[in-house]
């Protein structure tokens, strides 16, 4: 019985280089979600306004904008491992600005530039590792096998950093975070990269982002706007709804685990079933959860729509990842990762733009927040 639960919802024969992918990827996630859900929360506390946390992360993102070429060129020329593996110093670095910032204005411009070198060395690394390594025929179950994974530590992460923020504070929790960091690496470091270096051309990379046969698929990946007002406006909705990080990071938590459950069962029907209709039922739930948020006025209110959304985003995560990856495999891994990475981050300024708008008109309109994420999640169904 237990061998049959496990080939219908897991993967099998994984690979060396992907096993290593997993294992970094979870201490990573732990120890990214001790202190993500509470990062612009942090911004806020010290003084920061809506739309100032907007203005720091568009600035993060139009400089990784253009540094993602760079970066999958490094990873072409140094393996994807090695990129992954330099990344880790900025975003301790990004961790000890953001302590500092209340210091010196300086370390404002210190961090938007540490995490922006940080996503330009990692994000290529991982997708490109990930698409290389994977199994065909199997990308669903890789996919959620890795959000089962990551979610197992995300339920812990947010409830641990809740409960280190409430009785030392948050400088205990950065450097607590930055250890975790550096221990991250060393399942990357168990075996050496085989890896072969390939030349990588900037210019090609901006070609190919306006590109007449790629813009439907463009369209479709500038949805991910809709994950920069999830990660950094709807923290801080529950942060003034709730007004405790115990009870935020339980919360986070708990609608992580309601999450998980279903994960290995999406895996799953993206493999036997047809992958855009499986991510097209999970954009209509995904943005009717976004509208769902509307009439949330209580703590109750905010772990159902909260686990709601992060259910109907897995149905559409999962399988356009396993799109993705297999496309990638097929043409070529990192024109296909650095174009994906540009085309979100695009999503996210513009997104951003949008919301920055929203706020000068509608001061702490939350329902125009909501209502922006229903409609840019809407593109995922154009892929």
């Amino acid at each position: 019985m237990f061998k049959s639960f496990y080939h219908r919802y897991f993967a099998d024969g994984m690979t060396r280089e992907l096993k290593e992918l997993f294992w970094s990827t979870a201490i990573l996630d732990f120890a990214v979600s001790a202190v993500g859900v509470f990062e612009p929360i942090y911004l806020y506390t010290l003084g920061f306004s809506l739309s100032w946390i907007l203005v720091f992360y568009i600035a993060v993102y139009a400089l990784y904008f253009l540094l993602v070429p760079l970066g999958g060129k490094f990873a072409r020329s140094r393996g994807y491992e090695h990129a992954i593996l330099f990344s880790t110093p900025f975003l301790i670095l990004f961790y000890l600005s953001l302590f500092a910032v209340p210091y010196h204005p300086f370390f404002i411009v210190s961090a938007i530039i540490s995490l922006a070198l940080q996503k330009m060395l990692y994000w290529p690394g991982y997708h490109a590792d990930f698409a290389r390594f994977g199994k065909d025929g199997s990308r669903g179950k890789e996919i959620s096998n890795l959000v089962v994974l990551d979610s197992i530590v995300m339920i812990l992460g947010p409830a641990f950093g809740g409960i280190v923020i409430a009785t030392v504070g948050f400088k205990v929790l950065f450097i607590i975070v930055a250890f975790l960091i550096l221990i991250s690496n060393i399942p990357l470091l168990t075996t050496p990269e085989k890896f072969v270096p390939v030349p990588f051309s900037y210019k090609d990379s901006m070609k190919r982002l306006v590109a007449p046969e790629n813009r439907r698929k463009l369209f479709a990946y500038l949805g991910f706007g809709e994950e920069h007002l999830a990660g950094y406006l709807w923290p801080i909705f529950i942060f003034l709804a709730i007004k405790a990080y115990v009870s935020i990071g339980l919360l986070v938590s708990a609608s992580v685990l309601v999450a998980t459950i279903l994960t290995l069962y999406i895996g799953k029907i993206t493999d036997e079933e047809s992958r855009h209709e499986v991510l097209k039922i999970g954009v209509i739930f995904t943005a009717f959860t976004w509208l769902m948020r509307i009439l949330v006025v209580s703590g109750i209110g905010v772990f159902m729509s909260d686990a709601l959304y992060r259910i109907s985003r897995r149905t559409v995560g999962v399988p356009l990842a396993a799109i993705t990856y297999e496309e990638a495999k097929k043409t070529s891994v990192m024109n296909c990762v650095v174009f994906l990475q540009m085309a979100l981050v695009l999503g996210k300024l513009i997104v951003s733009g949008f919301a920055l708008i929203t706020l000068f008109f509608f001061p702490d309109s939350w329902v125009a927040i909501f209502i922006l994420g229903a409609a840019m999640t809407a593109l995922y169904a154009l892929i």
